[in-house]
């Protein structure tokens, strides 16, 4: 049975769910949350719709399916109740049965209760987890040409973001762009809260640019899409792409976020290598990467360097290194304490005040490395989850550069995967992915990686060049 792609409404539907996500403080607050988790559920049955209607989803690969059960089904076991005599005996957990037998009597402390010490944050924090594993599932059943267009739509959302964080620098703390955000410290946060959270979207985002430019100049060669209907179209899409990657990595700079400005140069220079390394290659990527890379250090030399500079001092790295030291230390203690099951999903913000004495009185809603807080949360589960999600994204990305035909939709598929690298690697620093809106982009980019492509109708065989014909199976045009 042959996989078919989803139709317009349900990819206009994606576009617009994904477009939406970071816009409401980056979909960290109450409302826009609800939102999104109600639309991932709409997406989740109409897949499940899919299946009952025995319309075939390609198979994801194994090793990223055993990452996301666990993923999805461990926190669900930490809301399981327990005896009482076996919630006791649980790692980490005496000093709380020693204040409910203090504060409630024994008779209290005999109720069955879950490994997770604050049960409605893990439902919470589960639920939150919708969006981003609908989002990674849909866009696996939509056409490579719609996947295309659902780029394209996030690289015009990621330039709008760069073009208001720009204006919120130039015009002030106190300009109404900065959307009700206090304490911004004239830096770019766009409709984030935060500079960092804003600096791993972009970040994300520039390598999947570059492998749009890649893929509208081979496709020009070989017909186009059936969504351009003229050279005019394509190029005006061309000059937008470009102009949204300058934008944001001219806002990328003034968020003055330091990781998240080192790991967008390291996913450029991942995807230059990369993209030309495949089968078929891109023999213009560095040309297109360096112009990026050029035009926005000097539009940002125009407007002024200096704040951020300051930023990349030594005595300020020695500074904000030391602190952060001192966290993950006393982070790692409290992960150690609750081995192996974890403290339970999204508590980390009610747990922790019980082993920060050595960092002070500051409050810590989260550890600043994703890893370390999910060691903590969901113990050794959660790190198992992660090591499959790794070699998984590893042998995926290996496959598609070692063994990558001529079809430019492959290059995209790697220049999606180069761009999860930057909030892989900026997540040992900060918590970019604990904001919606950046958890469903990651996902989308993840499950462009994991696309089946045009794999069912490359087997058509047309009188007509191999790059020609496989471009246009991708696109839904004629050789």
């Amino acid at each position: 049975m042959k996989a078919e792609p989803a139709g317009s409404v349900f990819a206009w539907a994606l576009i617009v769910f994904v477009v939406a996500a970071p816009l409401a403080k980056g979909g960290n607050r109450a409302l826009p949350l609800a939102g999104l988790e109600l639309a991932a559920i709409g997406f989740l049955l109409a897949l499940a719709l899919r299946h009952v209607r025995r319309q075939a989803y390609a198979p994801l690969p194994r090793l990223f399916v055993a990452a996301l059960v666990l993923s999805a089904t461990y926190p669900l076991l930490q809301l399981v109740p327990l005896p009482a005599a076996w919630w006791r005996a649980l790692p980490g957990h005496a000093p709380y049965a020693a204040v409910i037998d203090t504060l409630a009597g024994v008779a209290d402390g005999s109720q069955w209760r879950p490994i997770s010490l604050v049960p409605a944050a893990t439902r919470y924090g589960w639920l939150a987890l919708l969006p981003p594993f609908a989002a990674l599932l849909a866009v696996r059943v939509l056409a490579p040409a719609q996947v295309v267009g659902l780029l394209v739509a996030m690289t015009i959302v990621a330039g709008v973001e760069g073009l208001v964080g720009l204006l919120q620098v130039v015009t002030g703390d106190g300009s109404i762009l900065h959307l009700g955000h206090r304490d911004t410290f004239g830096t770019a946060t766009g409709t984030f809260v935060n500079r960092n959270h804003l600096a791993a979207l972009l970040a994300m985002m520039l390598p999947p640019v570059v492998g749009l430019v890649v893929y509208q100049r081979r496709s020009a060669r070989h017909g186009g899409s059936r969504f351009d209907t003229s050279g005019a179209n394509l190029t005006a899409q061309r000059v937008l792409v470009v102009a949204s990657a300058a934008l944001m990595l001219l806002c990328l700079i003034f968020t003055r976020s330091r990781a998240g400005i080192a790991f967008a140069l390291a996913g450029l220079a991942c995807s230059s290598i990369l993209l030309v390394r495949a089968r078929g290659g891109a023999r213009h990527v560095g040309l297109v990467v360096a112009g990026i890379v050029v035009v926005g250090l000097a539009l940002a030399a125009l407007i002024g360097l200096a704040p951020v500079l300051e930023r990349l001092e030594p005595d300020q790295l020695q500074l904000s290194g030391a602190g952060r030291l001192a966290l993950y230390a006393a982070v790692l203690d409290g992960a150690i304490t609750f081995l192996p099951f974890g403290s339970g999903l999204s508590t980390f913000a009610s747990v922790f005040p019980r082993f920060q004495s050595s960092v002070g009185g500051a409050v810590y809603d989260y550890a600043h490395n994703d890893y370390l807080q999910v060691l903590f949360e969901l113990g050794v589960p959660g790190v198992l989850a992660l090591v499959l999600f790794v070699l998984a994204y590893a042998a995926r990305l290996a496959s598609l550069v070692a063994h990558g035909s001529e079809r430019s939709f492959t290059l995209l598929q790697i220049a999606a995967g180069v761009g999860l690298l930057p909030v892989m690697l900026h997540s040992a620093f900060d918590f970019p992915l604990r904001m919606p809106g950046n958890a469903v982009w990651f996902a989308i980019l993840a499950g462009v990686l994991l696309h089946p492509g045009a794999r069912d109708a490359a087997s058509i065989r047309k009188p007509s060049s191999r790059v020609a014909r496989a471009d246009a199976l991708e696109t839904g045009t004629p050789a």
